[in-house]
């Protein structure tokens, strides 16, 4: 009797220590698998955000405020609930009310000045619209030396007789999406993951719950390492030691102007335009 009663409880033993191996592992992978759904399908609408900034700019002569509005209703699937808010859009009347939500939020009441911070603590926006082709250094020349007959005003979206022109009518944008990850435990995971990513191979073989490098868990590591890249990855570390973990998406899209371009003093892409 007692001999199955001592075989019973190494049998009982080896259960609970095979179940404390196995059990975290396959948390892991169940909400590891949902959060990278949930950012697989954030990419996607990334993509179509994109696109919808791109086409909303080739017919509105480039205006950086159209196009960030269009973004915006793009993403709106992803997007988390602001502070008293919903955040279901499977109706067309909760699609509006999560918009105008974030509009107004965005965009103040005046629907003019989009607001550079959403993510305070980091100093990041909701997302980041950037026109990358006309470039911002060449449109004060193509205003200025372009035509004549239209004073400086506006360029013709179908002139091909300037080379210079037809270029700058290639409107380009990229948008960046600083997504936030929200299934617990995956996405500190896969945030140290993002962060650290050209460091993973310094880890091969190591556990991530118990060893250590430098001092540091290894998921610290990477995300330290991660964050000495840039402003922004010095941001999204930042975010990360308040709970908040934000992995940027980007995509870009490009489509041939079908609206004059206006002079960036009043409307036009100078408002998002970059150098690169």
């Amino acid at each position: 009797m007692d001999l199955m009663s001592a075989r019973s409880r190494r049998q009982s033993g080896q259960a609970a220590v095979e179940t404390a191996l196995i059990v975290p592992m396959m948390v892991f992978l169940v909400l590891g698998t949902i959060q990278l759904g949930m950012v697989h399908h954030a990419r996607l609408m990334t993509e179509y955000g994109a696109y919808r900034a791109a086409r909303a700019g080739i017919v509105n002569h480039g205006d950086c405020n159209i196009m960030r509005k269009a973004a915006l209703s793009a993403l709106l699937p992803t997007l988390a609930p602001l502070a008293g808010q919903g955040s279901r859009v499977d109706t067309l009347d909760l699609a509006m009310d999560v918009h105008h939500s974030y509009s107004r939020h965005l965009f103040g009441f005046a629907g003019n000045t989009f607001r550079s911070v959403f993510y305070t603590a980091g100093g990041l926006p909701l997302f980041r619209l950037e026109v990358v082709n006309p470039r911002s250094s060449d449109l004060a020349g193509l205003f200025g030396t372009y035509g004549s007959h239209m004073q400086g005003l506006e360029i013709d979206y179908d002139d091909i007789r300037d080379d210079r022109v037809i270029e700058a009518n290639l409107l380009s944008i990229r948008l960046t999406y600083f997504y936030e990850m929200r299934i617990p435990f995956a996405n500190w995971q896969l945030h140290s993951f993002y962060m650290g990513r050209e460091y993973l191979d310094e880890l091969r073989g190591l556990q991530f719950e118990s060893k250590r490098v430098g001092g540091q868990a290894a998921t610290a590591y990477l995300e330290r390492r991660g964050a000495e890249r840039d402003d922004d990855h010095r941001a999204l570390s930042t975010l990360a030691g308040r709970g908040q973990y934000v992995m940027p998406l980007t995509a870009t899209w490009s489509m041939r102007m079908q609206s004059n371009l206006f002079n960036n003093d009043t409307y036009g892409p100078a408002r998002c335009a970059v150098d690169s």
